[in-house]
C-alpha cells in the first residue's frame, strides 16, 4: 500500500513538472496539487499507523471545516458579485437550486446535497490557490519589453497609493535590469471620482520618483477593468506579446483572462502585505468563478443528481 502511494505521489509530481513546463497559466495545476497534498496526507496516516478511531475523528471534523468554510466561500462569493457588478450569477443560482431541493423535495436530500455543493466550492478554492501560487513562483522576470502596469484606483482622485506604486516598482526593477530599456506601457481609465486618468498618474509618478524615460512611456487610458486593460493594451501594442504588472494576488486571474482572449502574455506581481492578500485571494477567487459561469451551473446540476441517486439508493 505504501509503495502504490509512494509511486502515485511521484507521478502526480512529474505530472505537475510537465503541466508548469508546458503551460503554467490553468487550473490544471491546482488539481494535480490538490491530488498530491492528499496522497502525502493518506500516505502519512497510512506510515503513522493511525487508528480507525482517530482516523474517523478526523474525517468527521476535517468535513466539517471544510463545509463550513465552503458557506464562507459561497457568501464571499455573493458579497464580490454584487459589490463588482451587481449581478448574483453563480450564487444566487445555488441559493435557488438549494431553496428548491428544501422546498419541493425531501429533507434527506436537501442535507445530502447542500454539504458536498460547500465541498465543491473548497475543491475549486484549493485549486485556485495551487494555481495562483504555483504560478507565481515560477514567473520569470523578462528579458525584454514590452512591460504593462495595470492600474488599480488613485488615492484622492488622482495620486498614486502604496499597492499601484509597488506595482510600478516591480516592472521598473525588472526594466532596469535589460540591455535596452522596454517601452513600459501603463493602462487604466479615469473613473468618475478621479480627476486624471490611472495611466497618466502613472506615468507621472514613475517619471518624477524613479527616472523612467519620459519617451519610453505609452498610455492606455480606455480601460475600466483587467479584461479591457489587456484588450486594449494588446490592441495598442498591435498584437505583441508582453509583461504586465499587477498585485501579487491578481496576477493568476490576470494571466487566465488574457489567454480567454488569447492574448500572448505573461503576469508578474508586485509586493502585497499579508493582511491585505488574503482577504483579496476571496476576491480573485469570485471573480475566477465568474469567468466559467456555463461550467460551474453544469457541475451543480450534476452534483444535484448525484445527490437525487444517492437520496434514492437509500431510500430503497
Amino acid at each position: 500500500m505504501e509503495i502504490f502511494l509512494f509511486l502515485t505521489i511521484i507521478v502526480l509530481g512529474i505530472l505537475l513538472h510537465y503541466q508548469v513546463q508546458q503551460n503554467p497559466a490553468t487550473m490544471r495545476i491546482g488539481t494535480l496539487g490538490v491530488f498530491i497534498v492528499i496522497g502525502v496526507v493518506i500516505f502519512m496516516y497510512h506510515f503513522l499507523n493511525v487508528t480507525p478511531k482517530v482516523l474517523k475523528l478526523t474525517v468527521h471534523i476535517g468535513y466539517s471545516m471544510a463545509v463550513f468554510f465552503g458557506i464562507l466561500l459561497l457568501l464571499s462569493m455573493v458579497r464580490h458579485s454584487w459589490k463588482k457588478s451587481h449581478q448574483w450569477g453563480l450564487p444566487l443560482l445555488v441559493g435557488v437550486y438549494l431553496m428548491c431541493l428544501l422546498l419541493f423535495s425531501q429533507w434527506s436530500l436537501w442535507w445530502l446535497s447542500a454539504p458536498w455543493l460547500m465541498l465543491y466550492f473548497v475543491w475549486q478554492f484549493c485549486r485556485f490557490i495551487v494555481s495562483s501560487v504555483v504560478y507565481g513562483y515560477q514567473s520569470k522576470a523578462p528579458t525584454r519589453g514590452p512591460l504593462v502596469v495595470l492600474g488599480g484606483g488613485l488615492a484622492e482622485g488622482y495620486r498614486v497609493g502604496n499597492i499601484v506604486d509597488k506595482r510600478i516598482q516591480a516592472a521598473v526593477t525588472d526594466a532596469n535590469k535589460m540591455s535596452e530599456y522596454p517601452m513600459i506601457v501603463f493602462s487604466g481609465g479615469q473613473g468618475e471620482d478621479q480627476l486624471i486618468s490611472e495611466a497618466e498618474a502613472m506615468r507621472d509618478w514613475s517619471v518624477s520618483r524613479y527616472d523612467v524615460p519620459f519617451e519610453k512611456t505609452q498610455l492606455e487610458k480606455r480601460s475600466r477593468n483587467t479584461y479591457q486593460n489587456l484588450k486594449y493594451t494588446s490592441q495598442l501594442l498591435s498584437q505583441q506579446p508582453f509583461t504586465f504588472y499587477t498585485s501579487g494576488y491578481h496576477v493568476f486571474r490576470g494571466v487566465l483572462l488574457a489567454k480567454k482572449q488569447n492574448i500572448d502574455a505573461q503576469g508578474r506581481g508586485g509586493f502585497v502585505p499579508l493582511v491585505y492578500r488574503i482577504p483579496a485571494f476571496f476576491r480573485e477567487f469570485a471573480g475566477v468563478m465568474s469567468m466559467n459561469i456555463r461550467r460551474q451551473i453544469l457541475w451543480v446540476l450534476v452534483w444535484g443528481i448525484i445527490a437525487f441517486v444517492i437520496n434514492q439508493i437509500m431510500t430503497y
